[in-house]
């Protein structure tokens, strides 16, 4: 066998090992060459198989140590505010272009209630607030699919009603269940500065802002047309000309796929995972926390690049979710290195 071959493939099979392990690569390598030498060609394939084997498991294990130690508590507690401002903008795109009766129902009482509730105690800082908002949401969200707010509440207000297309309100949960954890990860102690406040609210109700500008001054809803006949026509006779009758608006708002609204949250997710994976080595927990919303929305973003399925197209954002976490538990175990590795200051002389 021919030296330069036996080389190149134990060579590539020993890139498997990770950087900070590449002297035990080099000696395994070295071993997997001796054993070729001693065995023949065919235990090549063997041996560079074997290489690479150990390599991956060195990887993974050093892989499952940075995600398992990993800041998971400040990345949860980084996305509540701007995972609340989405779905706020979320519920104020699927409420305005449709809704015309008053009172609210109960549905959207809480559903509009809950991320603005949500979106003040995330700029307060405050766990127990989002909590509640994020509840409310969910509760919300969540009733039509158990049989519940699908037709007119008790007061004869109509509630909150699904749509078709991608199902905003089915697509809301996970989130609304990933702001509630978030909200568990938030200090005990609320925000006390109050330009820190105002600051991180304004910066909320930004794009709920830029939604009420396009959205708004919006359509009269169309009205419900009729046709009614004062008796039925006698055999052979023609049809008689109904009476035209104009009735209220459709009752039950839908939710239905709002391209502008998609269109924004797409370019407003691509962002955030370019800026994130920029600022991964100094703000791990950034990157830690657009994965973890990437992840929630998995199936609805698949579910819209396709059109009617979420198969293969559902491996984009996950995949991009499992690089962001393998950066960031990277860089956050280099940066807690690096930080016990530094010495301490040296003590003035008295």
């Amino acid at each position: 066998m021919k030296p330069r071959l036996r080389d190149r493939l134990t060579s590539i099979a020993a890139r498997t090992f990770p950087r900070s392990h590449r002297g035990d690569a080099r000696v395994v390598r070295d071993c997997a060459r001796d054993a070729v030498d001693a065995r023949g060609p065919r235990a090549l394939a063997r041996e560079s198989l074997a290489i690479a084997g150990a390599g991956l498991r060195v990887r993974l294990a050093m892989d499952t140590r940075d995600v398992r130690g990993a800041p998971w508590r400040p990345a949860l507690a980084a996305l509540t505010l701007p995972l609340a401002a989405a779905l706020l903008c979320v519920w104020t795109f699927g409420f305005l272009p449709l809704y015309d009766h008053w009172p609210l129902g109960e549905g959207w009482a809480l559903l509009l209630s809950g991320s603005v509730l949500a979106l003040i105690g995330a700029a307060f800082a405050a766990r127990w607030v989002v909590l509640l908002g994020a509840a409310a949401m969910f509760v919300a969200a969540g009733a039509p699919y158990v049989g519940y707010g699908t037709e007119k509440a008790l007061s004869g207000t109509p509630t909150f009603f699904p749509g078709s297309g991608v199902d905003l309100g089915a697509a809301s949960l996970i989130p609304a269940l990933l702001l509630a954890v978030g909200a568990l990860s938030l200090p005990r102690r609320p925000q006390r500065s109050l330009r820190t406040v105002l600051d991180r609210l304004l910066l909320g109700l930004l794009p709920t802002a830029v939604a009420l500008v396009h959205l708004l001054p919006r359509e009269a809803p169309q009205p419900t047309t009729s046709f009614v006949y004062d008796e039925l026509p006698a055999r052979g006779s023609s049809v008689a000309k109904p009476e035209v009758v104009f009735g209220p608006p459709y009752e039950f708002p839908q939710l239905t796929a709002s391209k502008p609204l998609l269109t924004a949250l797409g370019i407003a997710l691509l962002v955030a995972v370019v800026l994130s994976w920029r600022a991964s080595r100094t703000r791990p927990e950034a990157a830690l926390a657009t994965a973890l919303v990437l992840v929630s929305v998995a199936w609805p973003l698949a579910w819209t690049m396709h059109g009617y399925a979420v198969w293969p197209q559902i491996i984009v954002p996950l995949g991009v979710a499992f690089a962001l976490t393998l950066r960031a538990a990277h860089a956050a175990r280099r940066s807690s290195g690096s930080a016990e590795l530094s010495p301490e200051p040296a003590a003035s002389p008295p």
